[in-house]
């Protein structure tokens, strides 16, 4: 398949967006709700690429991604825990290595090394299960799935104060069943139907217009009514986040195609490793900045998330310089 510029810009927009949301910045707040339709938006990419209608095909493709990721998962769980033990020995606090915290890997794919390689594990659970249905001939099963997994992220996520007056933890939602089946699910859907959704007048509009602009504001008033009510619920996701990376999509998808340029090659080989690597100087910068004059504690707390994009990009990139990565 001939690539698609635009959707490796969009893969490069969705990595700036989980470093902006994984920033403590004075506006994280305004921006927050806009932030969280990043995750989705990969794993749609994957579901619609990996996805084809000839059952070979499409397994030797779920094979292939399935030891790519594994080989993912293994080194980063690797590189954080060497980082998670060197602050253990030094705060003396080993209390990540537990039954507990094993069983949550497993089980609810949270990753007690690093916070963010949950995502790491839900696609590589994902990718397994695909390949399992797509084998017996249940993959129809996920299409009427999707909506009830993300029916389920949303009542005992976000919305289980509003719900249950009860706050249930968010790796019980967050994780390769509400969000990683039914994301890649959606992708599918795209694909199989790609001629008949491209053939709507106007797409790009509507999907910019209709979708983009409505879902961005329809995530920042439910943020912003939840927070008023004070049942905010700290999953991370929206009802208008789905809408939002759908939308997103499909507008990238359908709009004109731009040339290959910076922001897409990073997109095509250093999205990936963006989202890995980025948490490394998050740590870094966090742990020096209290020793830096005021003048920089105070340009850092404004501009922190670009000065960690741009750290993360020079050292993927002198990574692949050294074919330490790919």
């Amino acid at each position: 398949m001939k690539r698609l510029n635009n959707i490796d810009l969009l893969k490069f927009i969705c990595a700036v967006l989980v470093v902006f949301l994984h920033m403590g910045t004075p506006y994280q707040q305004y921006i927050l709700p806009l932030t969280r339709c990043a995750v989705p938006c990969f794993l749609i990419i994957s579901g619609y690429f990996i996805f084809n209608a000839d059952d070979a095909k499409f397994q030797a493709r779920l094979k292939k991604n399935i030891r790519k990721i594994f080989r993912v998962l293994v080194w980063s769980t690797l590189l954080f825990a060497v980082v998670k033990f060197m602050f253990a020995f030094k705060q003396h606090d080993f209390s990540f290595l537990s039954l507990k915290a094993l069983v949550k890997f497993v089980v609810l794919n949270e990753n007690p090394f690093g916070f963010h390689l949950w995502y790491i594990g839900a696609y590589l659970y994902t990718l397994l299960i695909v390949l399992f249905l797509e084998r017996r001939g249940w993959l129809k099963c996920l299409y009427w799935a999707a909506p009830i997994l993300l029916m389920t992220d949303l009542c005992f996520g976000k919305y289980s104060l509003v719900l249950w007056n009860m706050e249930i933890p968010f790796i019980c939602v967050r994780n390769f069943l509400c969000v990683g089946i039914p994301y890649f699910a959606v992708g599918m859907f795209i694909k199989k139907w790609r001629g008949t959704l491209l053939g709507i007048r106007y797409l790009p509009l509507l999907t910019f217009g209709g979708g983009e602009i409505l879902f961005s504001l329809t995530s920042l008033l439910e943020n912003g009514l939840l927070v008023e009510l004070g049942l905010n619920a700290t999953r991370d996701h929206y009802a208008s986040s789905t809408f939002l990376a759908v939308s997103l999509f499909l507008f990238f998808l359908s709009a004109r195609q731009v040339g290959q340029n910076v922001l897409s090659d990073l997109g095509e080989k250093d999205s990936l490793y963006i989202y890995i690597l980025h948490p490394l100087f998050i740590m870094f910068f966090r742990t020096v900045n209290n020793r830096m004059p005021a003048l920089w504690q105070d340009t850092y707390l404004y501009l922190s998330p670009i000065i960690i994009l741009i750290a993360t990009i020079l050292l993927s990139k002198t990574l692949r310089i050294l074919h330490i990565i790919k």
